[in-house]
């Protein structure tokens, strides 16, 4: 498509700066389509790339980079699209290139259309999006800088500003105009469970539509808190997930959660699964499991863990059960790739003591 950046002269030129033979791809599921176009038209427009190779599993995530699977096939050079650098490229095991893929599209409806329904002076906005729209902003900012008082772009480090991701949003509380520019409603529910009191508008760039968008906090964490409470009362045998798909079982989570279980001393034993499914957990259950703690993607238990058997935690919850955080009463911490995060989430600080916050 005319408006994806897919930065093909900036991959080109990459690939002819040393004798690349084979390259790896890792697309999301939507972006698929396009690997035999884009592999063809690298192989006839470099030096030495011959030989694409497509990772087959699952990317829904920059936390699903595959790197462990680009260094056994031996890729000279591999490339992941459509998502941030969450995992730092040094940390990666071989060479890894991301691409953001930026879609640009007509900035004038959203500018007309903001003007037309939040059309007083004293109006602030708040802009928010996913990595393939922020490049619009500063655009946006410079059309409405005069008509509005004010207008922020917020940022959780180390993510772009305006950046959201499914796990991780800016904390934006008591705020009144929350423009979300994007066409789903993963990444801005993240937000909105992190900041319930504040009102969100949603902007979808392809429809050119802005309307309100509504989360239910109170029967989410209604349902959550149900869930920490059967695991208050079965608390006696945990089977610790570490996700094996890309990097979503981080390392320093999975060293805190064992420094948890042996505090406590809680009987506890660890595998690893590139899958969390149903079926899965209903035969682990079997074996006189309790509790479920998986470190992979905390919006698997947010979304889907009342269709599972057993109560399946995240590394912030196991936290509240031991009592190493307190649980306030409308806030439920979506910090999993800030740096500020608490020591459940990836970025904690190694010398970050236990204590409740």
């Amino acid at each position: 498509p005319h408006n994806y950046n897919f930065e093909i002269e900036k991959t080109i030129k990459k690939l002819n700066l040393k004798i690349s033979r084979k390259i790896c791809f890792q697309f999301p599921e939507g972006l698929q389509k396009f690997y035999i176009f884009l592999s063809d038209f690298y192989i006839s427009n470099t030096f030495f790339f011959r030989e694409p190779i497509i990772s087959n599993r699952l990317s829904y995530g920059a936390c699903c980079i595959d790197d462990i699977f680009f260094k056994l096939v031996g890729a000279n050079n591999s490339f992941h699209y459509g998502h941030s650098c969450l995992v730092p490229i040094i940390k990666c095991m071989g060479p890894v290139s991301y691409i953001f893929l930026e879609i640009f599209f007509d900035q004038s409806f959203i500018v007309e259309i903001l003007k037309k329904n939040f059309g007083k002076k004293e109006t602030s906005l708040i802009f928010l999006s996913t990595i393939q729209f922020i490049s619009c902003f500063k655009k946006i900012e410079n059309e409405l800088f005069f008509f509005f008082k004010k207008i922020k772009v917020p940022q959780s480090k180390p993510l772009s500003p305006g950046e959201t991701l499914g796990c991780t949003s800016p904390s934006l509380w008591n705020c009144k105009n929350i423009v979300y520019i994007g066409d789903g409603r993963f990444h801005l529910e993240s937000c909105m469970i992190e900041s319930p009191n504040s009102r969100f508008f949603q902007y979808n760039p392809f429809s050119h539509l802005l309307f309100v968008t509504e989360f239910s906090v109170k029967e989410f964490l209604e349902e959550r808190k149900y869930i920490l409470f059967k695991s208050f009362i079965k608390q006696k045998n945990f089977c610790l997930i570490t996700g094996a798909l890309g990097r979503q079982g981080d390392v320093n989570i999975f060293k805190k959660m064992k420094e948890i279980f042996k505090i406590t001393k809680a009987n506890f034993f660890s595998i690893f699964s590139t899958e969390i499914s149903l079926d899965k957990l209903d035969i682990l259950g079997e074996q006189k499991i309790d509790i479920f703690i998986q470190i992979a993607c905390p919006r698997l238990s947010y979304d889907w863990g009342k269709i599972f058997r057993f109560p399946l935690l995240t590394s912030f919850e196991i936290s509240v059960l031991f009592g190493f955080t307190l649980l306030k009463n409308i806030h439920y911490s979506m910090d999993y790739f800030s740096s500020k995060g608490g020591f459940w989430a990836t970025y904690m600080k190694p010398l970050k003591k236990f204590f409740c916050t």
